[in-house]
């Protein structure tokens, strides 16, 4: 089931809601981050969200995003009253952290089993890579092997959904619908690995870093000159703050012609319905 019109405009009005208080929040400790992802894509083509999208997508630095963290334990804050869920806070299964809004519930229809919850948006760390060509590719490779027994884990709670994916995702999920990997494999240990993994080459002497956890996992890697310069965008009513090498950026993620609509297939992506 895909969101109708109004449902969507529902929807975004309580994405906005978790922004406004995230970026006043990082403004006023002085944390970095940038709009990521279709969010960055809707803030170039549209100057606000993608007409058919409805969530935002933010990253930090690794220092940050573990600094914002630890600000947010003491909940002291604006946002002490939007659930803040990660792995290591809640029983979220999830590896990126979320910040939510209880005054909009969804039902997710994407995965086997559908789910009820909180809207949210996505917090990505931005994490380092080697220096070394050979290296990233070695430890890529070992971080997309985390990230499939994370994926297989909890199997029957992942997206299924077959649109945009590359033929050896569609082939590990027609696998895993055999198999049943989630019976055998422990999720937090599983998020334990991973995380330990991407920590692995510290952000601040890396020349390369990743947003491995997106959804074009390494193909969101870029040199990090690309999130030491920085600029705001008119998102709606907003201004947000996101890289200054958008076109290198989005180029690399969704092809260079970027700015021109996709397919109707592509726009309905999203299998969310409002909470009644």
């Amino acid at each position: 089931m895909t969101v109708n019109l109004d449902d969507r405009k529902i929807l975004q009005h309580a994405e906005k809601e978790l922004v406004i208080v995230f970026a006043d929040f990082c403004q006023q400790h002085d944390l970095q981050y940038f709009i990521m992802g279709g969010t960055l894509l809707g803030a170039v083509r549209h100057q606000g969200f993608i007409p058919w999208d409805d969530d935002i997508d933010v990253g930090m630095p690794r220092p940050d995003y573990e600094k914002f963290q630890e600000l947010l334990a003491k909940r002291e804050n604006k946002l002490a009253d939007f659930p803040f869920r990660t792995f290591k806070n809640s029983d979220t299964t999830e590896y990126v952290a979320r910040l939510e809004n209880p005054h909009t519930k969804i039902v997710d229809r994407s995965a086997v089993v559908a789910e009820q919850r909180n809207s949210w948006m996505d917090i990505f760390p931005l994490d380092g890579m080697p220096k070394s060509k050979l290296l990233r590719k070695i430890h890529g490779l070992n971080l997309l092997r985390l990230r499939l027994l994370l994926k297989y884990s909890e199997f029957d709670r992942v997206s299924v959904n077959m649109t945009e994916r590359p033929l050896i995702e569609k082939v590990f999920i027609k696998l895993g619908q055999f198999i049943q990997p989630e019976k055998r494999l422990d999720t937090k240990q599983c998020l334990v690995n991973l995380d330990h993994a991407l920590q692995r080459f510290p952000y601040g002497r890396a020349t390369y870093v990743v947003n491995f956890m997106g959804a074009y996992k390494l193909n969101e890697m870029f040199p990090k000159q690309f999130y030491l310069k920085g600029q705001v965008y008119a998102f709606d009513d907003l201004q947000l703050y996101g890289t200054s090498y958008s076109d290198e950026i989005l180029s690399q993620m969704y092809g260079s012609n970027y700015m021109e609509p996709p397919s109707e297939q592509v726009k309905n992506k999203h299998f969310t319905e409002i909470v009644k």
